[in-house]
């Protein structure tokens, strides 16, 4: 038996050494810890389609034209897959209806549409563009697109049926008119890689997905995009154990985007399509949360080389952008908005603020300076691997506490435009919620 004397004076030593700093960065370097350890099994469990070896930096979306200074160059066909839906010599794909709902779009409408008719799938491919009461030459480009190509279909938007939100309603209408045994719900603002549509569907087969969600390249132009833009690669990493999107029943591991839902129209219609989630600003998410609690099998992967996006042009547009979907996507809860804002606050800003005040005052001790350094470059290490990957701007990665500076108060200002009654304005409609 130790003396207990001595036993009180180590007890007594440990508890004066504990000061409340060392005690409060201990606990942050927990949570650092499990978001290094969530990134590294993510890095192997987010999933690519298979495609041949990309050049370096961002690809040219196939627009028609040329890739690599070869005029409609697409990847070379692969193996079959699971199922049988193969690309080599006469495989069979499923045919596919591309939803496309539409509002405001005169700009990026025409690149998405050229980008899929360009592409090399073998099944039957449809393209349904849906004009929901556009107030710019959304209309006029499409008709242009769709005497073009006989792929290519026009509907006119019906109403907004009470209850529904414009995006749901619009894929309600699109989902009705589409024929193809699958279905690839998309945004006006996408542009595709040669051979997407070929290897997602490929892949669907491959990982046995009743519903699959592709994250997109994110492409960005100005400074702001580049500090804000970005930080979703950082954050699905750092929070979200992917593997349990697909192997977890439990819906809160369900992860999705709206921009890339790719499912068979029959399991579409058996899940009553949008209905479950008319309501919703973050339809995706609250869609994908309805496809786990059916019992299906939803898989969330890396589509940053099937397709790309522009999500914003301006700070303006990245503070509404986000604030129309950021506290929704959080299912309206204060208090999952302050458990996350603290995370963040705590691991992904504080420790930047340490270490210059301790540099500045000459503190050396294992709270004040060495753990909170460790927490910054555990950040900064995570941030540039992502954007090697991503093919982001490393330079950004200085930004990094700004940036999440600013998503705090996007977060702040979604919440308080859902209580406050003003609502989310978005391409022209105000959105009660």
């Amino acid at each position: 038996m130790p003396d207990a004397t001595a036993l009180d004076d180590f007890l007594r030593v440990v508890r004066s050494s504990l000061s409340p700093l060392l005690v409060y960065q201990m606990a942050v370097s927990g949570f650092v810890a499990f978001a290094l350890l969530n990134a590294l099994i993510d890095w192997f469990t987010f999933r690519r389609p298979e495609e041949s070896p990309p050049a370096a930096g961002p690809l040219a979306p196939n627009t028609g034209g040329t890739r690599e200074g070869r005029p409609g160059a697409v990847d070379s066909p692969g193996t079959p897959s699971i199922g049988g839906w193969g690309a080599g010599s006469g495989g069979l794909f499923p045919s596919l209806s591309v939803l496309i709902p539409a509002r405001n779009e005169e700009v990026t409408l025409g690149p998405c549409v050229r980008s899929l008719l360009a592409q090399d799938y073998k099944g039957g491919l449809e393209i349904l563009v849906l004009d929901d009461h556009s107030e710019d030459a959304t209309g006029r480009v499409a008709g242009e697109l769709a005497a073009s190509d006989g792929r290519v279909r026009v509907l006119e938007g019906g109403p907004l049926l009470a209850g529904w939100k414009g995006k749901p309603n619009a894929l309600r209408q699109l989902a009705q008119a589409a024929t193809g045994e699958l279905l690839l719900l998309t945004d006006a603002d996408c542009t595709f890689y040669p051979g997407a549509l070929r290897r997602a569907v490929r892949h669907r087969e491959r990982v046995r997905a009743d519903c699959l969600s592709l994250i997109p390249y994110l492409d960005c132009g100005s400074f702001w995009e580049h500090v804000v833009v970005p930080l979703q690669y950082f954050l699905i990493f750092a929070t979200l154990p992917v593997r349990s999107v697909y192997a977890s029943r439990n819906p809160a591991f369900a992860a999705a985007n709206g921009a890339f839902l790719l499912l068979p129209r029959e399991t579409y219609e058996a899940l009553g399509g949008h209905a479950a989630v008319k309501g919703e600003m973050a339809e995706d998410i609250k869609f994908a949360q309805h496809v786990k609690r059916s019992g299906r099998r939803l898989v969330y992967g890396d589509g940053s080389r099937i397709y790309a996006v522009r999500m914003y042009d301006s700070l303006r547009g990245v503070w509404d952008g986000f604030s129309k979907n950021l506290f929704p996507a959080m299912g309206k809860s204060l208090a999952v908005l302050v458990v996350w804002g603290l995370f963040l606050l705590c691991t992904q800003i504080l420790p930047f603020a340490f270490v210059p005040v301790a540099l500045a005052t000459g503190d050396r001790s294992l709270a004040g300076f060495y753990l909170p350094l460790a927490h910054v470059l555990v950040a900064l290490v995570l941030r540039v691997a992502l954007s090697i990957r991503f093919r982001q701007a490393v330079w950004a990665t200085v930004t990094h506490p700004l940036g999440w500076l600013l998503t705090l108060g996007i977060a702040a200002n979604s919440a308080y435009l859902t209580y406050s009654g003003r609502g989310h304005a978005w391409k022209g409609r105000v959105y009660e919620t």
